[in-house]
């Protein structure tokens, strides 16, 4: 009996480690492939793209694809304008919603359950709806093809006010009242004692963040008037044409592109699982 329990036990780890080894695949096998063509030439590419070879570095490698996008695509200058607006709009976004989800989470007021209920409604609303609204708004205050008119509209977002929330509501009062009670200011608390205490769900936010905002091609296309502040998504467009698309040339820029990402989950991921196990999935 004992034998027969330890082999259907077995049995299940190795159908469990089965599928977490093909959903591993499913999210792994896209960015090998993507590095691999990045060093392969356009007829390779196209030619590899129905086999298995499309994700082995077969064939003629080289860094001509690279080369072409630094020196004839000006990489470099878009990276500058994402990184700009990517830290302007993270770091405003981590501070001041973390400072809504402290308020709603630690402190208690009139019409408090109706705001919270009122973020959870617009978490669900896509921001493509609102987007034109954003645009009016921008347009009417001078921003358009400017760093504040890129990083600024999206900073407030709701579904980073929830994290918040959910994460302090989560805190002991009671170390709020007793930093009152030695003197300490609301606005002392939070910077002195929560943030601090915060470093899971700041993660999550931070990487959250930087995704949505490195990312972003609609915003950007909208208003943007020239290559000044033209980021990275928009530059990768224009090699796609209706006359050729630069397949290599498409692979190492989004391999370029794509490692900031990586780098920032890597070194963040120990914080971003601790949050989303503890205040990203109950509430």
């Amino acid at each position: 009996m004992k034998a027969e329990n330890e082999t259907k036990r077995n049995i299940k780890l190795a159908v469990d480690y089965g599928l977490y080894t093909l959903i591993a695949c499913v999210f792994v096998l896209p960015i090998i492939y993507m590095f691999v063509s990045a060093f392969k030439t356009d007829a390779q590419i196209v030619s590899d793209m129905s086999t298995v070879k499309a994700f082995l570095p077969t064939g003629k490698l080289s860094f001509d694809n690279f080369v072409a996008i630094v020196d004839q695509v000006k990489f470099f200058r878009f990276f500058k304008n994402s990184a700009l607006v990517t830290l302007l709009n993270v770091s405003l976004a981590t501070i001041l919603n973390a400072m809504a989800g402290y308020c709603l989470g630690m402190l208690d007021f009139k019409s408090k359950k109706t705001i919270i209920s009122l973020i959870i409604a617009l978490s669900i609303v896509p921001s493509e709806a609102v987007v034109l609204n954003k645009f009016m708004i921008v347009n009417k205050l001078g921003m358009i093809n400017s760093l504040l008119g890129l990083a600024i509209p999206s900073v407030g977002y709701p579904m980073f006010i929830f994290l918040y929330y959910n994460h302090f509501k989560g805190m002991p009062k009671e170390l709020v009242e007793a930093a009152i009670v030695d003197g300490e200011t609301y606005g002392g608390v939070f910077w002195k004692i929560m943030l601090p205490l915060s470093k899971p769900v700041l993660a999550t936010v931070t990487i959250m963040g930087f995704i949505r905002s490195w990312g972003d091609l609609l915003w950007p296309t909208l208003v943007t008037r020239d290559e000044t502040w033209r980021t990275l998504p928009l530059a990768l467009r224009a090699l796609s044409t209706d006359v050729y698309i630069y397949w290599g040339q498409i692979f190492a820029f989004s391999s370029l592109m794509t490692l900031p990402v990586l780098i920032l989950f890597l070194v963040f991921q120990k914080q971003f699982i601790a949050s989303v196990t503890s205040s990203g999935i109950k509430g």
